[in-house]
């Protein structure tokens, strides 16, 4: 089978998909099909004529993908205005064994046409190429009855193809580049994955800490609270009375002592019976990450170590002495840091490092 459009003349590519090849294989081995309207991707059931499906032909089949109900099938004419017009389409993509394809149909020969409407008033056009089999007589009417399960199995195969890239892309970013703390949990809080950024908090102990799956909170008073707050998240139901899909709870570092949010949020994928819970959780951004990234906003590194300073929130004191200088010459440093990033106070300027900071760890 084959989805026709513009793309063809462009890339001189069809592409090809293997549940359609597999389900029309009763009635040809070649159908020619425009799914909605005309700019629609080229699909193929011959694994010989087509490839893999590009992310923009993948974008346009995920949003054919739901056109709600049949509403009518009707034969067409061979070698009619909508024939030639898909012919026209393969002659376009210049390859020879698609030249000699789009003469037959141009001219009707060997092919028989059907058109599928939907509740949202878009309409399929297939051709299937007939090979002179029992079926022929009869394959309208069996097209008619396997169409919308067989072009949903066929488009959902190849939106897939590029949204499992572009899932991996996510998850990888998500593992490697953020620095919020991600953990993955079952109904029980019991833990099932996290990310990087997850193990190192975890290992640190200041606010959560693993023990073979159980999770801890620093507070010991607070485990308790942190594991109902998970069962009730798992068991809410969008729209429902019995609980927001999303619960924040607050659990104190027992490093700063600081109460910092957790954010619990319900996830339920397709085709599984139990819910899952992912808590997401704010870190401090590593200091070094600071420094490095008030260089790059012009600041010198003596500068880039006292801005970190300051961004931790201590006294200028207390960061004179970790930074090895005098309060006063501390205090010249800071000023110049105020003055160099434009900010008008502390609490700004360490407002703007940590967000940039945040937006992803450090390579």
């Amino acid at each position: 089978m084959v989805m026709l459009s513009a793309s063809v003349s462009q890339t001189g590519r069809l592409f090809f998909t293997r549940s359609l090849q597999r389900q029309i294989s009763s009635l040809t081995h070649l159908a020619l099909v425009q799914p909605g309207h005309r700019h629609a991707p080229v699909l193929t059931s011959d694994d010989s004529l087509g490839g893999a499906c590009s992310s923009a032909a993948a974008a346009l089949l995920r949003r054919q993908l739901q056109p709600g109900s049949a509403t009518a099938f009707r034969p067409r004419q061979p070698g009619g205005a909508a024939a030639r017009m898909l012919a026209a389409q393969l002659a376009a993509a210049d390859q020879p064994q698609l030249a000699e394809l789009a003469a037959e149909l141009a001219a009707g020969r060997g092919w028989a046409m059907f058109t599928c409407s939907f509740e949202d008033g878009s309409e399929d056009l297939i051709a299937l190429r007939l090979e002179g089999g029992p079926h022929d007589a009869h394959c309208g009417d069996i097209l008619q009855a396997i169409w919308p399960v067989l072009r949903e199995d066929s488009l959902r195969e190849l939106a897939g193809e590029t949204q499992a890239a572009v899932t991996s892309a996510l998850l990888w970013t998500v593992s490697k580049k953020t620095d919020s703390a991600v953990l993955v949990l079952d109904a029980e809080g019991a833990l099932l994955h996290c990310n990087e950024s997850g193990r190192d908090m975890l290992d640190g102990g200041d606010l959560l800490s693993d023990q073979s799956g159980r999770l801890s909170c620093a507070r010991p008073g607070e485990t308790a609270g942190f594991y109902a707050a998970v069962a009730e998240c798992a068991r809410s139901r969008r729209g429902s009375a019995r609980g927001p899909q999303e619960l924040i709870l607050f659990l104190e570092d027992r490093k700063s002592g600081m109460r910092l949010p957790v954010s619990l949020t319900r996830y339920r994928c397709a085709g599984s019976g139990q819910p899952l819970v992912v808590a997401i959780l704010p870190r401090q951004p590593d200091r070094r990450r600071i420094e490095m990234l008030a260089q790059k906003m012009g600041l010198s590194p003596a500068e880039a170590r006292v801005a970190a300073l300051i961004q931790l929130g201590l006294s200028n004191r207390e960061a004179a002495h970790i930074a090895g200088l005098k309060v006063q010459t501390f205090n010249t440093y800071a000023k110049r840091v105020l003055a160099k990033m434009q900010a008008p106070g502390r609490a700004e300027m360490a407002q703007r490092l940590t967000w940039q900071a945040s937006l992803g760890r450090a390579s």
